[in-house]
Parts: structure tokens; C-alpha cells; sequence
């Protein structure tokens, strides 16, 4: 028990730094720290795969024994590169009885055991603890486990940090070349600005701006650590296999990783030492002005950087076409600057209600200040929960199938236009136009932000506008949920382990601790009838008995945590346990049978799953009968609990399902009930198996 304790105590502490939005490796430090802690001060690492799998990087450790941000091989049959290659828990109890990494050797570790850091249904990295004497204990990998899932958390919610930061900067930088076209800066000022700010948000990578000269020949106009000087002409020859020749091809990006592939044919690498390269074009007039590129020695550039290099394509473009640029390049400006206010407001974590009032404030000002509303989808209910110059106030709701916001519409989870008047709105006596694009948080459509703007002339760009908005609007709001989640999810460990803490008590105390007193007491009675020459038989068997009793009830207590059948005979066992000792009959439909062994966290949790339903069919559904399906497949499980009960649970009413949501959650799986009063209740869940990697 004092165990338990200190590791849920060391939980909480962790938990708690990740939720005040410490950085990354401020949690990271404190889960290697906690770890090594509860562990008993084991060497404790935090490693995260790179390379495809081919090299790991040391992100936290104790002990000192390996710098951060040591990379190492996965070479041997070490505990690293089995764990990439099974996506799960593995174990080392002996490494001189393996081809393991020299590192281990180096170091002295005899054993070592690692759990998996997954995030968003792929392998992270992973938390490993290490031993120079024995094997490590049984239960560390559970142990290991509470602490992995807390990494994750971490990991996504500073991956969209870190996207909303991105998106600033870029904005950022494209914001500071149109101000500069804005002003009516020389060309010469705004293609080396072009030239900086591109390269800023690729790593400082070196970034050349050429002009198309026909002929196959370009001139070097601008360059931040370029390697050919300002008005160098390069011509490309025919049948080159680098960037500008696959761009004067299909006016396309073009991106080249190894020029080593095409060393006998490609001038880039010859005459630059190009090791690799993106390249993209900028038209203007629907014909090739010249290119925006980068290039190093051979480091594989950036994924993104096709992407933002277009964007400063784009503005050049835009600056170059005609007179009536100047004007669009203001606009450009205005909207980046309004784009970037609602980013850093997302950045910071303001508030959702001051994020959605600036979402549709800053919407509505880039449209020609046309009305903008924000509404979120509830159900069959959509309800605007932002506004700017629209007739729509805050709080207005409409029904799925009501027209006044374009609800219908928008299911189709795309940016749509269309009449007012198709909408049924008082706008359609205005010769209006709707314009409407989805808010998807996670994958889910959560709402809509639209605009109503005059028919004549039609807003071009207005979708791409919106859904720009749209976007922030999403990462603010997941950034939301997923602290709220963590806050729960934290709230939910410590009351979960208080309780379980206070039941164990109470069971022990009340029920065997009792036994067990009356077992010493009648021993007591029977040694000092012993000593007076008197028959002691029947004390004996008192005492007997009372010790028996203890030993059943101790047992049950240890059923109730982890059953006996569950770890020796797998889930096919346990669940068959559960049937059997079930007071109401249960028809049981196991595919395949018996079910295979599968990871002890998906057994656990199916085990749980099944035992906490068929809890509340007998307590809560008055059911007279239940079915269990188990069904087992290549890549997940699916349990289906259901009753002829009265239907109408409820999640909320205390019937354990929100701790089963939480275990199911962990493994990343889901949970859907179905419960129609007075037609039985459903519990369908479904659990991913890991996929056996390609040895």
C-alpha cells in the first residue's frame, strides 16, 4: 500500500507540471525523475525514434551515463530495436546472453525494461529503466506505462503549440515582405527580403531568388547564403535531372533529396556542391517569371518547404502582375496581420470566447467587413457562438435541418457557397451569397464560420479566407480540450486510487484483518486451555476455521485487482470466470475459440470492460438476460456486452463507465453505448492490436 501511494503521489506531481504547460523537456525531466524515484533510484531514459526506426535520440535520463541528445543505433537484438520492431512492451533480463548494442556492454547494464511512448496511433519513442545486478521486478512495465501515457499527453499537446507557433512566424515573415511591396519598396529591397524571410522559416537554409531569362536560362536577382552571386546566369541543359529542369517541365515544385542519384547528369551538383534541393516557380501572367529555391550539401530539406518557398512565390507573383497588385498586396497584408493576431492569441491560450470573438471580428474585416458568424454544432442544434456585423446574434440556434446558417449544407465538411436565397434568410432580399467552410477539431466537424457578402462583385478567395480562420479556430479549441482532458484525466487517477485505496482497507479490515483476530484469540484461548490439561479440539477447529475463512476472503480481494484465471489462462479464461459467477444467465460467443493470447493491456482492459458491464446489467438494468461477443481479428478486438434490461443508462450516473472510457482511451480504442429505455443496453468497444512489424 505505501507503494501505491508513492507511485500515484509521483503521478500527480508529473501530471501537475504538464498541465501548468511546462515545456516539453521540463515534464520529461520531472517523468525520469519521479520514475527513477519509485523505482527505487533505477536508471531511468526517455528516447525518441528517428531515422525510420534506425537511430533513437536521448530526450530525458537519470544516473548522467548517456548526454542528451545522444543518438543511438539500433544495432543487435537490444531492447530498442525489438520494441520498434513489435510496437510494445519488451523485456531484457540477461543482455550477455544476447547480440545486444555495445552501449549496453559499455555501461554495465545486465537488464533493462521498456514500455512504448505512442502518440496519435504511431511509435514515439520509448521509456526504458535499466539494472547492472538482476532482472527488474514484475510490474515495472505497468509501472513504466502510467508515466508513457503521461509523455504522450505532453507530446501532442506541444505538437500544436508548436503548429500554432509556425503558423505565427510564417505569417510573420510573409507580413513583413508585403508591408515592404505595400510601401512601394524597390525591387531590389524586397527580393532580398524575400530571400531572408523564406529562409527563416526553412532552418536558415540557403535560398536563391532567379528570374527566368527563356532559353533555358535563369539570373541569379537575390540570395541569403546562396553559393552563386547576384547576377549569375545559369543556363540548365537539356535533360539535367536537377529542380529547375524538372520545374521548366511541368511549372511545378520540384524537389530533389540526393543529387548523388544523378551525379553524371546534374550541373547543380558539378558546379554548386548541391546536395539537395526544392525549387518552385513563379507565374505571373500564366507564364514563368522565375523561381524561388533552396539547397544545402546533401541534408534532407524540410517537409513543409515547398509549401512556404510557394507562399513568397505567390507574393512575388502578386507584386509583379500588374499595377492593380499594390492594391491586393494591402489587402494580403491586412489579412496576415489578422491572421496573426488571432494566432498568437491561440499561442498564448487565451480564452475560447475571446479566440472565437477575434476569429469572426478579423473574418469579417479581410471580407470587405461582410457579416461573419461562428456557430458550433450540438447534436441536431447549431448555435452561434460568434458574430461581427451580422443580423445573427450570440446564442441564436437553429436546427440541423434549418437553412438561415447553411447546416445542412455543411455536413459535407468542404467550404461551400451558395445563394441566400437558398438558405430561406432575410439576406436573399439583399442579392446576397452565403459562404461557409467547416470547423474539423480532430478529425470531427464541430462547427461552421461563414460569411454573407454582396452577390456582385463576388468575393474571390473568400473559402480560402474563412477556412485560414477556420483553422485557428480548431487548434484553439483542441489545445482547449486537451488540457481540459488532462486536467480530468488526472482528477480521475488520484480519486480512482483513492478509492481503490479505501475499498482494499475496507475489505481487508472489515472481512479477513477480523478473521484473522478471531483466528489469534481462539489460539490464545486454546494455549492456556492446554496449559490447564483441557480437551483443546474445539478450539482448534474454531481457529481453523477463522484462518480458512481469512484465506477466502484474502483471495477474493486479489480476484477483484488482477483475477488469477485472467493472467494464467488468458482473456478466453477470464471472461469465462465472469460468466460463470454471473447470478443472471449469460450466452457467451467467443471468435475464434479459445481467443489467442493477446498484450496484457488489451487482455486487462477487455477483462474490465466485460466485468464492470455485466456489474451493471445485474445491479442497474433489471435484466433477466445478457450476451457477451468477443470477437478477435488481425488488427483489433471488439467486445459487445448487451441486456433485455430497462435501458436508459446514463454515463453520468456513477455506473464505472467513465474509468472504463478512460482505460479504453489509453490504448487508444472506443467505447459507444446504446440505451434506449425500455429496449436493453449495448456497450460496443473496440481495441487496436498492435500490427507485427516487417522483420
Amino acid at each position: 500500500m505505501h507503494d501505491v501511494a508513492r507511485g500515484q503521489a509521483a503521478l500527480r506531481r508529473v501530471t501537475s507540471i504538464a498541465a501548468a504547460g511546462e515545456p516539453p523537456e521540463t515534464v520529461f525531466g520531472a517523468v525520469t525523475a519521479e520514475a527513477s524515484a519509485w523505482l527505487g533510484g533505477a536508471l531511468i531514459a526517455l528516447t525518441k525514434y528517428e531515422g525510420e526506426g534506425t537511430e533513437s535520440v536521448v530526450v530525458a535520463q537519470t544516473g548522467g551515463h548517456v548526454p542528451l541528445g545522444a543518438r543511438l543505433h539500433l544495432t543487435g537484438d537490444g531492447v530498442a530495436a525489438r520494441m520498434w520492431r513489435s510496437g510494445r512492451a519488451e523485456r531484457i533480463d540477461d543482455y550477455t546472453r544476447i547480440a545486444g548494442p555495445p552501449l549496453a556492454t559499455d555501461l554495465g547494464v545486465r537488464a533493462v525494461v521498456a514500455v512504448p511512448v505512442t502518440v496519435d496511433g504511431n511509435l514515439w519513442g520509448a521509456l526504458s529503466v535499466s539494472s547492472s545486478l538482476r532482472p527488474l521486478p514484475a510490474g515495472t512495465e505497468d509501472r513504466l506505462a502510467l508515466f508513457a501515457e503521461i509523455v504522450a499527453a505532453v507530446v501532442v499537446s506541444a505538437a500544436a503549440r508548436e503548429s500554432v507557433r509556425a503558423l505565427a512566424d510564417e505569417q510573420a515573415a510573409l507580413l513583413r515582405v508585403a508591408a515592404l511591396v505595400a510601401r512601394r519598396a524597390g525591387e531590389t529591397e524586397i527580393f532580398e527580403a524575400v530571400a531572408v524571410q523564406a529562409a527563416s522559416l526553412i532552418y536558415d537554409e540557403p535560398t536563391t531568388l532567379v528570374r527566368y531569362e527563356g532559353g533555358r536560362t535563369f539570373t541569379v536577382l537575390a540570395h541569403h547564403n546562396g553559393p552563386a552571386p547576384v547576377g549569375t546566369k545559369v543556363t540548365v541543359p537539356v535533360g539535367d535531372a536537377g529542380t529547375l529542369d524538372e520545374l521548366l517541365r511541368t511549372l511545378k515544385p520540384a524537389r530533389l533529396d540526393r543529387y548523388d542519384t544523378v551525379a553524371d547528369r546534374s550541373y547543380s551538383n558539378r558546379d554548386y556542391g548541391v546536395g539537395s534541393s526544392v525549387s518552385v516557380p513563379i507565374i505571373v501572367s500564366g507564364r514563368l517569371w522565375g523561381a524561388l529555391g533552396t539547397l544545402n550539401e546533401g541534408r534532407r530539406l524540410p517537409t513543409r518547404t515547398e509549401e512556404r518557398l510557394g507562399k513568397f512565390a505567390e507574393l512575388i507573383a502578386s507584386a509583379l502582375a500588374n499595377v492593380e497588385a499594390r492594391g491586393e498586396l494591402e489587402r494580403f497584408a491586412a489579412r496576415q496581420a489578422a491572421l496573426r493576431q488571432v494566432a498568437e492569441l491561440v499561442a498564448r491560450g487565451a480564452a475560447l470566447d475571446e479566440v472565437f470573438e477575434a476569429v469572426a471580428r478579423e473574418a469579417s474585416n479581410v471580407l470587405a467587413k461582410s457579416a461573419a458568424n461562428l456557430f458550433r454544432y450540438d447534436g441536431g442544434c447549431a448555435t452561434a457562438i460568434a458574430t461581427c456585423r451580422s443580423p445573427i446574434p450570440v446564442g441564436f440556434q437553429a436546427a440541423a435541418d434549418a437553412e438561415p446558417v447553411g447546416v445542412r449544407e455543411m455536413h459535407a465538411r468542404q467550404p461551400l457557397r451558395f445563394s441566400a436565397q437558398a438558405t430561406g434568410s432575410a439576406a436573399q432580399d439583399r442579392d446576397e451569397v452565403v459562404i461557409a467552410v467547416p470547423v474539423i477539431v480532430e478529425g470531427q466537424l464541430w462547427g461552421e464560420l461563414s460569411s454573407t457578402a454582396p452577390r456582385v462583385p463576388s468575393p474571390a478567395g473568400a473559402e480560402h479566407r474563412l477556412a485560414e480562420f477556420a483553422e485557428l479556430a480548431a487548434a484553439a479549441i483542441a489545445n482547449a480540450e486537451n488540457k481540459e482532458k488532462l486536467r480530468a484525466s488526472r482528477k480521475r487517477v488520484v480519486a480512482t486510487a483513492d478509492e481503490t485505496r479505501q475499498r482494499l482497507q475496507r475489505d481487508v479490515h472489515d472481512g479477513a484483518q477480523q478473521r484473522l483476530v478471531q483466528t489469534v484469540l481462539t489460539l490464545k484461548l486454546g494455549l492456556e486451555a492446554a496449559a490447564r490439561g483441557e480437551n483443546t479440539a474445539g478450539l482448534m477447529r474454531e481457529a481453523l476455521d477463522h484462518a480458512e475463512r481469512a484465506t477466502v476472503e484474502l483471495r477474493d480481494i486479489v480476484h477483484g485487482i488482477l483475477p488469477v484465471s485472467l493472467a494464467r489462462g488468458g482473456l478466453s479464461a477470464g471472461i469465462d470466470s465472469l460468466v460463470v459467477a454471473a447470478t443472471i444467465p449469460v450466452d457467451l460467443d467467443l471468435t475464434p475459440q479459445p481467443l489467442e493470447r493477446l498484450p496484457g493491456d488489451v487482455e486487462v482492459t477487455a477483462y474490465f470492460v466485460v466485468a464492470e458491464a455485466l456489474t451493471n446489467v445485474v445491479k442497474h438494468a433489471g435484466a433477466t438476460r445478457a450476451r457477451v461477443t468477443v470477437a478477435g481479428g488481425p488488427d483489433q478486438l471488439m467486445i459487445k456486452v448487451a441486456d433485455d434490461g430497462a435501458g436508459g443508462a446514463d454515463p453520468r450516473g456513477g455506473t464505472g463507465l467513465t474509468g472504463l472510457l478512460d482505460r479504453v482511451e489509453a490504448l487508444n480504442g472506443t467505447l459507444m453505448l446504446t440505451s434506449t429505455a425500455g429496449a436493453g443496453t449495448t456497450i460496443r468497444v473496440t481495441l487496436p492490436l498492435p500490427v507485427p512489424r516487417s522483420q
